[in-house]
């Protein structure tokens, strides 16, 4: 039906582009007759020929119409036949289809019958072989069992008489094996304890050997910040992580830290007080060594001295506080810990080893305390930290031995300033201004010096000022400034 529609369609297109063709001639023609009248009515000139004209060109439209209306109504029945026509055909056509269709849909069931007809005669060939295969390979299992059954009990047999002849060989050879074990075992367990015996007797000489270095060292140190260092470094030498604090007014500062981690604070910029510091504020208090047992897991014991905050948060440790005495009272106080062991030997007597250090670091400070009071001469030429002497009158002075004497007075002073006001003088060096901001303490220093040295030493205020400026200015003399 769709077909006959769109053949009608076209049908019609085709009508009308006859129909547009003749009215194109049409008007054509009428144009043209139109122009002749209009010639003519202009040669007349009179209003009789239009009519005639007009009436002329009525009668030729009419004539126009009724052709048009004749070939639409002849084009018109040739599409109604045409239709007829293309319908029937169109009809004929969905038999012959359908008719098709039937043939096929027979022709598909004939070789669906006969194609499963081939696959049961299929099966019925494949599992009356797969029996036939199965009652062989049924009957050759049966065959092959019986075969393997007999010559297991062959080598059941044969193997009872190799156990039995080996039996008696391997008796006499795992004897032998048994006694060639026991004297290697015997051989290398006494290789082991005398590598032990020699390890622990070398350690132990180490150890003894380190110990009279680090007292060596200590003797030949010249100041307090020297001895200090030497301490620090003899005791690092010995346990894993070792502090040397300084006391200053019920207070203890950082002097110099070894063996901690590398987000630990910088020495100098520890301050604590008393409390704060725990195990190094109770040797303070007490004037004697603080040990802690090392900590176990848990809540810390109130009875016993907390660890310096420096020093927390490292685990299960064994920790120290040992006093450096000078003239009665703590002038420092070296800290140490270690981790805890479980059996002694010989890394465990780092106490006793620090405990000799930190006496003899006092003795020695004491002894330099009493020779720089008494103006006395070392027994040895300065070895260390010796400064070059500085051009004036003092080189010149009187009483040589006096002179020697009123310096290093000075400079034990003046170290001491520097050591305990470390941030001040950095900071006075880099204002130029130490006298503003170390001006109490230099005074003080000042007094001490005029007690001890007398004044009958010859220039005897230029020697402290030289040291001054030697001491807490690196010899720059514009870097103390003026007195406010």
């Amino acid at each position: 039906m769709a077909k006959a529609v769109s053949l009608d369609d076209h049908i019609r297109s085709a009508l009308d582009r006859a129909l547009t063709g003749v009215r194109g001639h049409l008007e054509a023609d009428l144009r043209a007759f139109a122009q002749d009248l209009a010639r003519a009515a202009a040669e007349e000139r009179g209003r009789a020929v239009r009519e005639a004209a007009e009436a002329a060109a009525a009668d030729v439209r009419r004539q126009a119409q009724a052709q048009l209306t004749q070939f639409r109504d002849a084009a018109q029945k040739h599409a109604d036949e045409l239709r007829r026509t293309t319908e029937a055909q169109l009809s004929e056509l969905k038999q012959a289809l359908e008719e098709t269709r039937r043939n096929a849909d027979q022709l598909v069931d004939a070789a669906r019958r006969t194609a499963q007809t081939e696959v049961d005669t299929a099966r019925r060939s494949a599992q009356a072989e797969i029996a036939a295969a199965r009652r062989a390979a049924e009957a050759k299992v049966e065959d092959l069992k019986t075969s393997t059954d007999r010559r297991i009990a062959e080598l059941t047999e044969e193997i009872a008489r190799i156990r039995k002849d080996a039996a008696a060989d391997a008796e006499g050879l795992v004897a032998t094996r048994i006694a060639a074990r026991a004297a290697e075992h015997e051989r290398r367990l006494t290789q082991a304890v005398e590598r032990v015996r020699t390890d622990h007797h070398q350690a132990v000489l180490a150890q003894t050997a380190r110990l009279a270095d680090g007292v060596r060292s200590l003797d030949e140190a010249r100041s307090l910040g020297e001895v200090l260092d030497t301490l620090a470094e003899c005791a690092g030498r010995e346990v894993d992580r070792v502090a040397v604090l300084v006391v200053k007014d019920d207070r203890v500062t950082g002097w110099r830290l070894s063996g901690f981690a590398a987000d630990a604070p910088p020495a100098r910029s520890i301050g604590l007080s008393l409390d704060e510091a725990g195990l190094a504020g109770a040797v303070v208090r007490t004037g004697v060594a603080v040990s802690r047992p090392a900590a176990q897991p848990g809540p810390a014991d109130a009875r016993q001295p907390a660890l310096p905050p420096f020093a927390q948060d490292a685990g299960t440790r064994h920790a120290l506080a040992l006093p450096v005495i000078v003239g009665g009272a703590v002038a420092a106080v070296l800290y140490a810990d270690a981790p805890r062991l479980e059996a002694p030997s010989a890394a465990s007597r780092w106490p006793a080893v620090l405990d000799v250090l930190v006496r003899h670091a006092s003795r020695a400070l004491e002894a330099m305390t009493v020779q720089q009071a008494a103006g006395l001469s070392l027994p040895r030429p300065l070895a260390r930290g010796s400064h070059a002497p500085l051009p004036g009158p003092v080189e010149h002075a009187g009483g040589e031995a006096e002179a020697d004497a009123a310096r290093r007075y000075a400079r034990l002073l003046l170290s001491e300033v520097r050591m305990f006001n470390e941030p001040l003088v950095d900071a006075g060096r880099r204002s130029r201004d130490l006298l503003t901001r170390l001006g109490g303490e230099i005074a003080r220093a000042r007094r001490l010096y005029e007690a001890r040295v007398p004044s009958t030493v010859s220039a005897r205020s230029e020697y402290f000022d030289q040291e001054l400026v030697r001491t807490l200015a690196d010899g720059d003399r514009s870097l103390l400034g003026s007195v406010p």
